[in-house]
């Protein structure tokens, strides 16, 4: 083994134990309130030097135990949610893992990538990682796609969905998240939701319109600075379409905005009938 590699493994392991101290005080039964652990965790972590560091584990700490506390909830209720007579949704499966990244590869950024698959290792791993409720959805025996939470850490949950390319327009997007959605309502008490959408994904627009979703705005995923920000879109003029004029009259902006920025819709699921549980909701942490 090389010093980059020793080097590597060392790091790797002082991170584990970092992140081990972090979840070994957020699990105590000690006495002390959440918030008050939480303050201990980031001291405890900034005495190890790397404040940078220490912020990201501890958002990670957080992030893993709420995550794998409110999947285990979700999951008590039952591992299978019937769809219609076709079509059920479960728990990500390992044997999901080829057909997932098949749905991957179909991106832009996947397809302009040299090298795929550390990228598509990662995105898989991620999928899989306690943060993200994920639920596979299958259609007469086979996996086709997925629909799920990013990540229930955050204080209101965002939704993602895909489909193997030949599954989309067939209406499965929206009968599998009304499924999905009266699950989370009925065991979880979550009703309230945001949907980030490419600008020019029509049918995504239509499918969370038709399930209630209402514009809320538009925001930019990459943090770029303004000078970026005005250099991207100066450069995406001629991209400008009807429906992209359509699109920003809906969310009362720049046609302009839309060539570096994405579309937010808030959801609030009332479900099918109308109704929705009224158990208190699990808060993220």
């Amino acid at each position: 083994m090389d010093k980059s590699e020793i080097t590597k493994n060392v790091m790797k392991n002082t991170a584990n134990m970092v992140l081990q101290d972090a979840l070994d005080i957020l699990d105590a039964d000690d006495g002390r309130s959440f918030e008050e652990k939480r303050d201990a965790v980031i001291k405890r972590l900034t005495q190890k030097g790397d404040k940078e560091l220490s912020r990201l584990l501890v958002e990670r700490a957080i992030a893993d135990k709420t995550g794998a506390e409110i999947k285990a909830d979700f999951w008590q209720s039952g591992t299978v949610i019937p769809v219609d007579d076709s079509i059920f949704l479960r728990h990500v499966d390992p044997k999901d893992r080829d057909i997932f990244l098949t749905i991957q590869k179909a991106s832009p950024l996947v397809q302009s990538m040299d090298d795929k698959a550390p990228f598509l290792d990662l995105v898989w791993r991620e999928h899989n990682e306690d943060k993200c409720l994920m639920l596979s959805i299958v259609k007469d025996g086979d996996y086709i796609g997925y629909c799920g939470i990013k990540n229930t850490a955050q204080p209101v949950w965002e939704i993602a969905i895909e489909l193997l390319p030949e599954w989309t327009r067939h209406g499965i997007g929206y009968v599998a998240l009304s499924a999905m959605l009266n699950e989370m309502a009925s065991r979880l008490g979550v009703t309230k939701y945001i949907v980030r959408i490419e600008p020019t994904n029509l049918a995504s627009q239509k499918l969370f319109e038709k399930l209630g979703a209402k514009p809320s705005g538009i925001t930019d995923l990459w943090f770029q600075e303004q000078t970026t920000i005005e250099k991207c879109e100066e450069a995406g003029l001629h991209l400008i379409d009807d429906n992209m004029i359509e699109v920003a009259k809906k969310f009362h902006v720049e046609p302009r905005k839309l060539l570096s920025h994405v579309l937010e819709y808030e959801l609030i699921w009332s479900g099918k009938e109308g109704e929705v549980n009224t158990r208190p909701p699990v808060a993220p942490m």
